[in-house]
């Protein structure tokens, strides 16, 4: 069974900290705004990843909770979490794709695996996105042997593939020019058309293209997270 549509993201009393190290995160409370996307900005080292690995359960915290859909993941099993956790898109930096198989592999895997879609729609689906993202003359190449851009692009493309509810994105913008950026976003709002996609969160330094985009930003420091609601905001087609 499909799980239903994430509608909400929560941490309640949250504590996380890695070994050896001071915590990032104290008894945080917080309701993420949704249907928009996010900026999560802050100097480097207030935890703007660790936020997002949270986000994604590919970190836990020490104590407190995180309430999805008002549900404590805590609580749930693997096999509970599982339909929930393939709603969720990462794009974390260059991690993520398979050496012994090609981009196009790469991108089509977990559409057939998940039995999201047949080969023939998941084919048809990773051409779209290569030839949109204007890297389809790579397809048939390794990860190893492309220019870092390509590889970039494929991680990003990967995180979005599976049409999740929620995409995590850590620094979209390193490793990608500007017009290349802004056009992923544009595939992101193709998507959003087809009532796809609707929370985005981001975590970046880039000022200018986070502005460009009309996000709306979350403050994150010294362990606490504020919301900057004075923005203009990026909604989500609905």
């Amino acid at each position: 069974m499909p799980a239903p549509k994430i509608e909400s993201l929560r941490f309640e009393n949250l504590t996380f900290a890695y070994e050896n190290s001071p915590p990032l995160f104290t008894n945080l409370d917080f309701d993420f705004p949704m249907n928009r996307l996010v900026w999560l900005n802050a100097e480097s080292g207030q935890g703007r990843s660790s936020l997002l690995q949270l986000l994604g359960v590919l970190q836990f915290p020490e104590s407190g909770n995180f309430y999805l859909n008002e549900m404590k993941v805590s609580d749930m099993s693997f096999e509970e979490f599982l339909p929930y956790r393939l709603k969720i898109g990462y794009g974390f930096d260059f991690g993520g794709l398979l050496n012994n198989k090609t981009i196009f592999e790469n991108l089509t895997l977990p559409l057939m695996y998940h039995k999201i879609l047949d080969a023939k729609e998941s084919a048809e689906r990773v051409n779209k996105y290569l030839n949109f993202m204007g890297i389809s003359k790579y397809k048939d190449q390794r990860p190893a042997v492309v220019p870092g851009g390509v590889r970039k692009i494929t991680c990003m493309v990967r995180a979005l593939v599976q049409h999740p509810d929620v995409l995590l994105l850590d620094d979209p913008s390193v490793g990608m020019n500007e017009a290349t950026f802004l056009r992923y976003f544009d595939l992101i709002k193709e998507i959003q058309n087809e009532k796809a996609l609707q929370h985005i969160f981001v975590s970046s330094f880039d000022k200018k293209l986070m502005g460009l985009l009309g996000a709306t930003e979350v403050v994150v420091d010294d362990g606490r997270l504020y919301l900057n609601d004075s923005q203009e905001k990026y909604a989500v087609n609905t």
